[in-house]
């Protein structure tokens, strides 16, 4: 006993040991992929930082290209539009513009809601209208005003301004339809006139607006809209040219006439100031006697670049995006890409990198990053090396595993192994010292009465008896085990051998102070099976039932007889078996830990050779049982054929 306890002990330090080994190899496995996945990462990481530093130094020499080419495309430009070679180097939705002292145009063609220098007012020759004046204002004689004014029309030095004070007066005297015709006249003599009236407007806006207001007061709303629409229209088309004051004067009368317009678009206004700024730059270049430029990125994300001679101003106004265009070649690169930043922006960590604009001609920084840090081909290595790991840890593991089970399961066994050795023993040293008390007794002519000489003999019957049929268990068991045993099977009456074992173990049930009970089903029970083994199979259940039945002293034994199947079943009210236990209670050297607890010797072999003689015999053994109120043992075989065909249930008949 004492060597299996090292022994185990032994076993369970090595296993432990081995166990930890696993796990250590595993974890070891695990560090190592992370390092070298890290060092791959730290490796992609700097081949892509260095293919970052190449693209964004290429990048920003194109961008000083783009911009150069750019540039020397303004100074060459002379006419509109610029030429196609010009035009294809632009990137869409670029505006290209030229200042002169007598015009200014845009490529594309876009309206100007308001001019730098609007036409000055021409001045008439001094007093010519303080007659008409002086009639119309003090004295009210509007039929003399009109008078007055006439010659002045047909003068083509005030003519535009006599015919203008004319509808005026008309509009006064009550005359609508005469001032709508005079302002009419007015409006078609001055569209092809710049003059600009004292007021800085031009008199064909003045006369369009004249024309709304009165259209409105005559009740003629639809075609007081319609012309209010018209003059909306033209004034965002540019038409005239304005100065901004005048311009969002006459917008904002606009409310006035009914258009509910809102302000004006945006880009068409910020386009003027636009060209009012150049023209600003333009006036102090000239003033100084000097060319200038400039390359001007705006709050707007957009790009001006301009110069300027004593002859003209060439603009290049670039949209949102300029920079994309500019760098075609950082773009074309896989995952880079580009954002502009201001000056003062410190470089980001990671996979970033910044270059100043000074070479390009343009403050600032822009910053360049990479959009895939990871490429394809590192995340398939790192998946692999992942995958690898993983079945290499799941190798080790279940290996790990399929070693710990079949150790404890090896050392399960040799705890079962020890406890049968030990109980065997206990078997065995029981009838040896019974047949070693009695034989010295007898060998030392002890016992002089013949009766208890008699009652010895007796003894030395049981107990050898007792001895022989323990070994011959042991034996029939390992040859079972071994898959030696032999069986004679022959038609038996199974209740009939059932009654024989019961009979040979009343006596021995007795002497402990056990009744065994017996109850048979009527008619035949044929069976194939073998008369030693189904006997030996009853009687290890009813030396169960007896075993592990302290309290109640009598063993039940049944048999009936159903579905073509004999049941012999062997009940008691004993300790009964835990639910937990009961697969594993049929298995070799397994012993309910019922038992164990209240001290109850045994082999564990029993019930594994119920169990084996059962199934050899073409049946099963079953088990109902409950802890503390007892336990029912039950061993089925099928009938014999020709006891089936006697009871008229032949399978093979047809009814």
């Amino acid at each position: 006993m004492q060597l299996g306890t090292l022994h185990a002990l032994s076993a369970r330090r090595s296993l432990s040991l081995f166990l930890a080994g696993v796990v250590g190899l595993a974890g070891w496995q695990v560090w190592l992929t992370w390092r070298l996945m890290e060092q791959d990462r730290n490796l992609e990481v700097e081949r892509s930082r260095e293919r970052l530093e190449q693209a964004a130094d290429l990048a920003v020499a194109e961008l000083a290209r783009t911009l150069g080419d750019w540039d020397l495309g303004l100074r060459e430009t002379q006419s509109l539009p610029p030429s196609s070679n010009f035009l294809a180097k632009l990137p869409p939705g670029a505006t290209f513009l030229l200042l002169s002292r007598r015009s200014i145009a845009a490529y594309p063609p876009k309206p100007l809601l308001f001019v730098p220098e609007p036409p000055v007012p021409a001045a008439p020759a001094p007093r010519v209208f303080d007659a008409a004046d002086e009639l119309e204002l003090r004295a009210q004689d509007y039929p003399r005003a009109l008078a007055a004014l006439q010659p002045l029309i047909k003068d083509p030095a005030t003519r535009l301004e006599a015919l203008l004070r004319t509808a005026r007066i008309e509009r006064k005297a009550g005359r609508a339809d005469a001032a709508l015709e005079t302002y009419r006249r007015l409006a078609d003599e001055a569209s092809a006139n710049t003059t600009a009236a004292s007021s800085g407007a031009p008199y064909a806006l003045l006369a369009a607006n004249a024309r709304c207001r009165i259209l409105l007061d005559l009740g003629r709303r639809d075609q007081g809209s319609a012309e209010a629409q018209s003059l909306r229209a033209a004034l965002l088309q540019g038409r005239w040219p304005l100065s901004r004051e005048v311009f969002e004067y006459h917008w904002s009368e606009l409310h006035s006439l009914g258009i509910a317009g809102g302000p004006p678009p945006p880009s068409a206004v910020e386009f003027a100031a636009l060209v009012s700024g150049l023209n600003a730059r333009w006036q102090t270049a000239i003033r100084a006697d000097s060319n200038a430029g400039a390359r001007e990125p705006q709050p707007d994300s957009s790009l001006l670049l301009w110069n300027a001679t004593a002859a003209r101003l060439t603009a290049l106004s670039v949209p949102r995006g300029w920079l994309d265009s500019g760098l075609k070649l950082a773009q074309n690169s896989p995952g880079v890409r580009s954002k502009a930043i201001s000056a003062g922006v410190p470089t980001a960590d990671g996979l970033r990198v910044a270059r100043s604009l000074a070479e390009a001609q343009i403050p600032g920084r822009i910053e360049f990053y990479n959009s895939e840090p990871v490429r394809a081909d590192a995340n398939r290595r790192r998946g692999l090396w992942l995958t690898g790991v993983a079945l290499m840890v799941l190798l080790v593991l279940a290996s790990g595993y399929a070693v710990h089970r079949g150790l404890s399961q090896e050392l399960r066994v040799a705890r079962l192994q020890s406890d049968f050795v030990a109980a065997v023993s206990h078997e065995f040293r029981s009838p040896l010292t019974t047949l070693r008390t009695i034989t010295e007794l007898l060998a030392q002519n002890r016992l002089p009465d013949e009766a208890r000489r008699r009652q010895s003999y007796l003894f030395l019957d049981r107990e050898t008896n007792r001895l022989h049929r323990l070994v011959e268990d042991l034996l029939d068991f390992g040859r079972m085990e071994s898959g030696r045993k032999q069986y004679r099977v022959e038609p038996h009456d199974a209740f009939q051998l059932v009654r024989a074992a019961v009979a040979d173990f009343s006596d021995e049930a007795a002497a402990h102070g056990f009744h065994v009970e017996a109850s048979f089903g009527a008619g035949p029970a044929t069976v194939q099976a073998d008369e030693e083994a189904l006997r030996r199979a009853v009687r290890n259940l009813l030396e169960n039932a007896v075993k592990y039945s302290p309290e109640c002293r009598t063993v039940w034994v049944d048999g009936n007889v159903g579905d073509h199947r004999v049941s012999i079943s062997v009940r008691d009210h004993g300790m009964g078996i835990d639910p937990r236990e009961q697969r594993a209670i049929f298995q070799k050297f397994v012993r309910g830990s019922a038992g164990k607890k209240a001290g109850i010797k045994g082999a564990g072999i029993g019930l594994s050779m119920v169990r084996q003689i059962s199934e050899a015999l073409g049946g099963e053994i079953r088990l109902e049982s409950k802890l503390g109120v007892g336990s029912t043992f039950t061993i089925v075989l099928p009938l014999a054929n020709g006891e089936r065909r006697a009871n008229g249930q032949d399978p093979d008949r047809r009814g």
